[in-house]
Order: structure tokens, then sequence, then C-alpha cells
């Protein structure tokens, strides 16, 4: 991997870990959810989901151009594919916030 792709590569770790971080804080608030703090809990998923998001997408704007080796090819599917799951989270949390606690089945 040369150059601009290293230093691209370098930043995309970091803000994964940046992404990481913030969708670990989500888990261990939806693992606690409460009918007292349900709107601030939802505030707080969505504004780390929607941050984990965004550390994704800075992520692919590191890689500029489309003639990127193989292993960068790769790479970018794959941030994509997380990229969509993470959306895909925070559109399930939106709905979570909207329908209310209530709406979770308790075994």
């Amino acid at each position: 991997m040369k150059g601009r792709n290293r230093v691209a590569l370098s930043d995309c770790v970091e803000t994964f870990g940046y992404a990481l971080d913030e969708l670990h804080q989500s888990l261990g608030v939806l693992r606690s959810l409460s009918r007292s703090t349900f709107s601030t809990q939802m505030g707080d998923l969505n504004t780390w989901i929607s941050a984990a998001l965004t550390d994704e997408d800075t992520c692919l704007d590191g890689f500029q151009g489309k003639n990127h080796e193989k292993q960068i090819k790769v790479l970018l599917n794959r941030v994509q594919n997380v990229s969509c799951i993470t959306s895909n989270a925070l559109a399930l949390v939106n709905k979570l916030a909207t329908t209310g606690l209530g709406s979770i089945n308790n075994p």
C-alpha cells in the first residue's frame, strides 16, 4: 500500500475506533432501557449511532478516486456494508423512539 492510501487507511482505522466506541455506548444503553429516562436514552442512542455512521462515512472519504488496489476495494466494500448495518440500527432506534418502550415484548 502506498502514500495516500496508507494515510487514508490509518485515518480509517482511527475513525472506526470512534465508531466502535459509540456503538458500544449505544449497546450499553439498549441493555438498560428505562421508562423514567427513555426519552433521554433515545436521544443519546440517536446521537451515538448517527456519529458512528458519520465516522464510517469519514473513513470512505479518505479514499478518493476509483483506481484502488484490490485490498482497498475490499475494504471499501466492507465499510459500505457496515455503514448499511449501522444505518439499519439507527432506523430501528428511531422506530423504537416513536413507538415507545411498551412496544418491546419482555419474556
